[in-house]
């Protein structure tokens, strides 16, 4: 499936994947079932898999559908969002998806999978009675 999501409550999180050409359309329909899906809870982290994503959208599409995004995922949301992405993205493509991670806060960027998951398990799953300063 191009893009699909997946909860897992046992396992204390959201995955999202997109592996093809979308558009803004398609990332609207994504966004909205998962916000309407019965078992979605805001307090799980969310991973975002967006390494094999070819977007096309139109330039003015872009800002409704980013202050969807942040009124819809940036509003009582309180777990952290670990978004992959291409190290192959156009640069354009690359600062679109890092203003919106910012604008909706808690969110950060990375290009493997790996680095991505590990920072949502030291956020998310880390004992803080077991947390040094740094």
């Amino acid at each position: 499936m191009p893009v699909a999501y997946h909860i897992s409550a046992d396992d204390g999180l959201i995955t999202v994947q997109i592996n093809s050409q979308v558009d803004l359309a398609d990332l609207y329909e994504i966004a909205k079932s998962l916000l309407n899906d019965p078992q979605y809870d805001p307090v799980l982290p969310l991973l975002l898999d967006l390494r094999n994503m070819q977007l096309n959208i139109v330039g003015a599409a872009l800002a409704p559908f980013n202050q969807f995004i942040i009124s819809s995922y940036g509003r009582d949301r309180d777990a952290s969002i670990a978004v992959v992405i291409d190290q192959d993205l156009d640069a354009q493509r690359c600062a679109d998806i890092y203003w919106l991670a910012c604008a909706v806060g808690s969110a950060e960027l990375f290009e493997q999978y790996d680095q991505a998951l590990k920072w949502l398990i030291k956020r998310e799953f880390a004992d803080p009675a077991s947390a040094t300063t740094a």
